[in-house]
């Protein structure tokens, strides 16, 4: 099977931050978590639980929020630890982003050949915003409730033609699959969260797919999207 797909990237005009490269790790589903006050982070990016997404950071309020929320690698730190918010970025909400967005935590970073800051999150869980508020040093903060997404599923003994489509996109892209040294091409939801990640819709079209009794139909447009047809794995 063989799969063409250009992989954009994106430069949010609000906060100076770039996105390097796309990827993640294996998905865990936290429990339900008591609200936290985070950061967040606009950015034209559309991130699920599970998905890596590698970022440049140079503006100084960006760096502090970096800063403050490096924390363990560990399971527990991922589910509980501080991390910050990545939102939509829109101009048409006040404080430019919407009303929810994916808590991330960072699990590598590394200065680049220019200097610049590189980080590499990965989702915990999507998240729920209210009370917003800018700081200071104008970094947006915001309390935010935990928000349930997609039921996990279980492994399949097969990966089916979406994960052999996945499985050849990250051939075709190593910087991709350099972000998910373990991909989980035989788990359903983890293929379909990925491509929707990826794939070149507006911002928009993909919010359709963060509820969650939403994954039927994220399979279902994917099957047409990718495969050319609608048929059941």
């Amino acid at each position: 099977m063989s799969i063409s797909m250009k992989i954009t990237h994106e430069t949010s005009p609000a906060t100076g931050a770039q996105q390097a490269g796309h990827t993640e790790s294996r998905q865990q589903q936290p429990t339900k978590l008591a609200e936290q006050t985070l950061a967040v982070f606009p950015l034209p990016l559309f991130v699920l639980p599970g998905g890596v997404q590698r970022l440049r950071i140079f503006e100084q309020r960006y760096l502090a929020m970096v800063s403050e929320s490096l924390v363990s690698e560990s399971v527990a730190a991922e589910s509980t630890g501080k991390g910050f918010v990545i939102a939509r970025y829109d101009k048409a909400f006040d404080f430019n982003v919407p009303d929810w967005g994916t808590k991330v935590q960072i699990i590598d970073f590394h200065h680049g050949e220019d200097g610049l800051l590189v980080i590499d999150v990965r989702a915990s869980h999507l998240v729920s915003l209210d009370s917003f508020d800018v700081r200071g040093d104008g970094l947006l903060m915001a309390r935010c409730h935990y928000r349930d997404h997609w039921p996990t599923l279980a492994a399949s003994a097969k990966r089916g033609e979406l994960g052999l489509a996945l499985s050849a996109l990250f051939a075709k892209h190593p910087q991709l699959a350099e972000l998910y040294p373990q991909p989980e091409f035989n788990r359903l939801d983890w293929v379909c969260a990925r491509f929707l990640e990826i794939l070149p819709l507006s911002l928009n079209e993909k919010e359709k797919f963060i509820l969650p009794g939403s994954f039927p139909q994220a399979k279902s447009f994917l099957d047409t999207f990718i495969l050319g047809q609608d048929k059941i794995n």
